[in-house]
């Protein structure tokens, strides 16, 4: 059996996808069957693969964003449709697990994980961190900031669907404090 080159483009696409829908995006002319099959080998693979990134898998600069929010004061939550085997894994082998209040993950709908974390608080006190379409949609069904990251996975393309698009995290952070989201210390 062909199968297709698996190129940045088809990767990008399939992000934020979770189990074997992903698998049904990346090999679309794969026999389901096989799919299944292969899904726990693969995620295996890619778990081994995670512990061996540890910290590099991140971002630059996400453990020092994650670092000042949480001497803040910042409560922090992750919404994700990944796994609840990849998130953890992932957070576990990068070494920022403990930086969250609270981890949503292995749903389809990342608007309801986020409505159910929200609750019935303010709104104008929480932001949503995001760079695919469904981090933007989840912000504005529970009426909160939509920041795009835009030093992660957001497409151009995608830009206007957030409130604000930062390049950095650093830029985060900073525009965090100017909204006064976070008290500056001195």
């Amino acid at each position: 059996m062909a199968y297709r080159p698996i190129t940045d483009e088809i990767i990008r696409d399939a992000m934020g996808i979770a189990g074997l829908e992903f698998y049904r995006h990346m090999y679309p002319t794969v026999p389901e069957e096989t799919l299944i099959k292969l899904e726990p080998e693969v995620d295996a693979l890619e778990l081994a693969a995670i512990q061996n990134l540890k910290q590099s898998i991140l971002f630059p600069g996400v453990v020092e964003l994650l670092t000042a929010l949480k001497q803040a004061g910042i409560n922090m939550y992750i919404a994700s449709t990944g796994s609840n085997t990849h998130v953890h894994g992932t957070l576990w082998a990068a070494e920022v697990r403990d930086f969250f209040t609270g981890i949503h993950s292995g749903e389809p709908a990342k608007i309801n994980m986020v409505q159910r974390i929200v609750g019935d608080l303010c709104p104008t006190e929480w932001a949503m961190v995001g760079d695919m379409f469904k981090d933007s949609e989840a912000a504005r069904g529970s009426n909160i900031l939509s920041l795009g990251a835009g030093f992660g996975y957001l497409a151009e393309e995608d830009h206007k669907l957030f409130d604000a698009v930062l390049k950095t995290p650093g830029e985060l952070l900073n525009y965090i404090y100017k909204r006064d989201c976070i008290p500056l210390k001195k």
